[in-house]
């Protein structure tokens, strides 16, 4: 795997993402779908149990619990002298798993985003503007809005820093598709409680593949580790994919 190239075609895809929908109403065609105006509701309602439980917390507790467990099994891996490149593919899916939600919701926390929820259009008070335009002047508010990227979906494509940790393609391929399934579902229940747009999704999905081919990158092009006795059984498998 090329990550030079994977840098690039995240940045790419970012730039036609952003140009897409600055040019287009996409984004309010496809909420008005998850939105009855006639008694102002969204498909599922924030609150509402099971959706709740099955779609936000079961996800993101489970997601930090798959960390934590990578995090005791990397103390293992190198306790029993795994192969110093398996320790890496494990470093990289836990960094990645701490990092892109950080990064994401640090970046929520600075471009003022609102929810749909939150807009004029759905029965809030806050006009609507896309990602790269200036609020109205005539509209006053001392709120920080914080919807944009989306923070929850975040957690799930983090998953795709799972892609590293395989060494066949065909795991990788499973990987990919399991984590990508995820973030989409995490992000589609999102959407459907009117917490945000597709873009907000579409962005986020990108944003994660590229912060977690910059993980990589400095994971394996940089960290060195001490040399130890590779695990006889580990080290047969270090075949690496241009990384």
């Amino acid at each position: 795997m090329n990550l030079s190239k994977h840098l690039l075609y995240s940045m790419y895809a970012l730039t036609l993402i952003a140009f897409l929908f600055e040019t287009t109403n996409s984004d309010i065609w496809l909420q008005n779908l998850l939105f009855n105006a006639s008694n102002q509701t969204w498909l599922i309602d924030k609150y509402e149990e099971p959706y709740r439980f099955i779609f936000y917390l079961l996800p993101k507790y489970s997601i930090i619990l798959l960390a934590l467990s990578l995090i005791a099994f990397y103390v293992i891996a190198c306790r029993r002298k795994y192969s110093k490149h398996f320790q890496k593919r494990l470093l990289v899916v836990i960094f990645s798993l701490m990092l892109v939600p950080s990064v994401i919701g640090g970046l929520k926390a600075t471009t003022n985003g609102a929810c749909p929820a939150q807009l004029e259009l759905y029965g809030g008070d806050v006009p609507y503007v896309k990602a790269f335009e200036l609020m109205p002047e005539s509209f006053e508010s001392t709120k920080k809005y914080k919807c944009f990227p989306a923070g929850h979906a975040s957690g799930g494509f983090a998953l795709m820093s799972l892609f590293f940790l395989f060494y066949r393609p065909k795991y990788q391929c499973i990987a990919i598709a399991f984590a990508v399934s995820t973030g989409w579902i995490m992000g589609s229940y999102k959407m459907a409680i009117g917490d945000h747009f597709l873009s907000h999704t579409l962005t986020t999905m990108t944003l994660s593949w590229l912060i977690i081919c910059l993980i990589a990158a400095v994971v394996f092009r940089t960290l060195h580790f001490p040399n130890s006795k590779p695990n006889a059984k580990n080290s047969q498998q270090e075949p690496i994919n241009g990384y």
